[in-house]
């Protein structure tokens, strides 16, 4: 059985004892792909440290590509101080996604230095970031002696702050472990391969610690708009919520009249992971275009050989479709 739907299964057993306004029938009437807008694979791009060449030398390439970064920022630090407005501002203008690498970069060694260095950094991505739900945590890279917390006390200081730990990094750095254009766009490559979600982070870009130098990082990017049309290019935690809402989610359909009403619900909780899910489903033959409408969301969708491929919250709440 496939992982979609016990409910799918009794679609078809169920149909023909139902009239015309029951459970709509189908091979396979409605699915959730498996990321957004039914990509391949997703793609990230992680900044660390708050640099001042992610402002200089970063952020203008990703505008001009229409791409977005994920910011590991740490707040307390001279270099975020000497750029606070393009970190409230810019960034976020142009589509990119803070995140919490601790206030001041100087470890925690204990618990209650833990939650100091976690609650000070959040409460500038929150004022900056209103609407945030969950915010993507990467550890910072001290010295040893000065990260002294366990792996349960990260654990729950990072629930009790809605933070989330990113993927592990190991392998896909730039200038530690992949240092030319080539290696670069290698992990893009086994994303798509795997049809995972990937990513490349990077300190310093043209510049700065640990430095990519820029014209590796330009071939990268100029390769993630070359396959756009097969990655989504997202942030971190908007993967993550994806990814998590999609592993437990289950979507059915009905038919009523002229209209189907999908139902798309998942175990996350709603009030931290609201990432829409994209749903793709069989519709009549003669729908060229139809509306998805879910509580006060309305969309225009356009029908492809009788398919319409839309976004929904997984929350439960149905979605009407009517051409």
């Amino acid at each position: 059985m496939t992982r979609w739907n016990f409910g799918l299964v009794m679609v078809g057993l169920l149909a023909a004892l139902l009239p015309a306004t029951g459970l709509y029938a189908a091979d396979e009437p409605v699915r959730i792909a498996k990321w957004k807008d039914d990509k391949k694979a997703a793609f990230a791009l992680m900044f660390d440290d708050s640099m001042t060449v992610h402002i200089k030398n970063v952020l203008p390439e990703l505008k001009k590509r229409n791409l977005i970064g994920t910011f590991y920022v740490n707040p307390g630090s001279g270099q975020f101080k000497a750029y606070k407005g393009a970190w409230e501002k810019d960034i976020p203008a142009a589509g990119g996604v803070l995140a919490n690498h601790t206030f001041t970069h100087k470890g925690a060694k204990d618990p209650a230095a833990l939650e100091e260095e976690i609650t000070q950094a959040n409460d500038v991505i929150l004022a900056i970031d209103t609407k945030a739900t969950l915010i993507s945590f990467g550890i910072p890279g001290v010295k040893q002696g000065d990260w002294a917390v366990t792996k349960e006390q990260l654990a729950e200081g990072l629930k009790k702050n809605k933070l989330l730990l990113r993927p592990e990094t190991g392998g896909h750095w730039g200038h530690i472990n992949l240092k030319t254009g080539a290696e670069l766009i290698s992990r893009i490559d086994k994303g798509l391969a795997t049809g995972t979600f990937d990513f490349c982070a990077f300190h310093g870009v043209g510049g700065e610690w640990l430095s990519t130098d820029l014209p590796p990082f330009i071939e990268l990017i100029d390769a993630l708009v070359a396959k756009r049309e097969q990655l989504w290019i997202t942030d971190v935690i908007s993967a993550q919520k994806y990814e998590t809402e999609r592993t437990t989610a289950k979507a059915t359909i009905e038919k009523s009249g002229a209209e189907l009403h999908v139902t798309l619900k998942c175990d996350a909780d709603a009030t931290l992971y609201n990432q829409p899910l994209t749903v793709i489903a069989k519709v009549p033959a003669d729908w060229k275009k139809c509306q998805a409408i879910q509580g006060s969301t309305q969309t225009e969708v356009t029908v492809a050989n009788g398919v319409a491929m839309f976004d929904a919250m997984p929350n439960g709440q149905p979605v009407v479709l009517k051409p």
